[in-house]
């Protein structure tokens, strides 16, 4: 089970290595395995969680241009993570296509009805042993974000090995590209304005709509976390104990668990609305 968090990754090291081509080949080595030993079926799951964002990330982060005066500019970082952002909430939104017609279920609307259903009969398959107190408390917590934890987790499981895979072809030199430099880290504007659109019909509407908008704009508050941590890194870069300074924030946020992710993310809000930059964090995130 755990091996499946790290599937992505030696499909995105094959294609940083080697390029888009072989990833794909790459991939679609990796279906017809996975098909053979677990069945057909189980292809389809595999090619969304670990082909899908593999090829998306080689093909965006091994984009370049040349410069007149000789220099390669990169593809920035900040719009890999836009489109695999971008990747999280559609996959929401097919979600949401394929759920069956519901009939309206008073305050929570067809699709939450929907989900809080599908997830009770998937916990009394998983848990019987549960009470009825302890599963209503578990369904209070996980429905009314459900599908942005699902998209969130695969958001997350991609950029892990999507850092991960090109730190280790760095270490190794095989990398095409250099490492980028995270801690300079720019957001594409786009992420924003759907952010403040989604937080504000989650705000407003009830339903389908306010419920489908608040989970999007859960999964597009990602981002702003990886923007805060940037912005800590960057605070920290030039300071002599820097390595100290991080392990201890780290081990804060590890403590404090997901609730210091809403601190976090402030912060990679407050840097996305100012463009604020100390000296030793200047930049426009592009490696040259």
């Amino acid at each position: 089970m755990l091996l499946s968090y790290i599937a992505p990754l030696p499909l995105m090291m094959v294609g940083l290595h080697r390029g888009l081509v072989a990833a794909l080949v790459a991939g679609l080595a990796a279906m017809a395995a996975v098909a053979g030993v677990a069945g057909e079926l189980s292809s389809l799951p595999f090619a969304v969680s670990a082909v899908l964002p593999s090829l998306v990330v080689v093909r965006q982060a091994l984009l370049c241009r040349s410069n007149s005066d000789g220099s390669v500019e990169w593809y920035p970082p900040g719009l890999v993570l836009g489109w695999l952002t971008g990747m999280g909430v559609a996959l929401i939104l097919i979600g949401v296509a394929l759920v069956p017609d519901q009939p309206a279920g008073g305050e929570m609307g067809g699709i939450q009805a929907w989900v809080t259903d599908t997830v009770g009969r998937t916990m009394e398959l998983l848990a019987p042993t549960l009470t009825v107190e302890q599963r209503r408390s578990a369904l209070d917590w996980w429905v009314p974000y459900f599908p942005a934890m699902v998209a969130g987790s695969w958001l997350a499981m991609a950029i892990v090995n999507a850092v991960t895979a090109q730190g280790f072809l760095a270490r190794l030199g095989r990398s095409q590209r250099p490492t980028p430099v995270y801690r300079k880290l720019e957001l594409p504007v786009w992420l924003g304005v759907v952010l403040a659109v989604a937080w504000a019909v989650g705000a407003m509407a009830e339903g389908d709509l306010g419920y489908l908008a608040r989970n999007v704009a859960a999964v597009t508050l990602i981002p702003f976390g990886l923007l805060g941590l940037a912005a800590m890194h960057g605070w920290a870069a030039n300071r002599p104990n820097a390595r100290m300074l991080l392990a201890v924030m780290y081990g804060v946020l590890f403590l404090a668990s997901a609730w210091a992710f809403v601190p976090v993310a402030g912060l990679g809000l407050v840097r996305f609305l100012t463009r604020f930059r100390r000296s030793a964090d200047g930049g426009d995130g592009k490696e040259k």
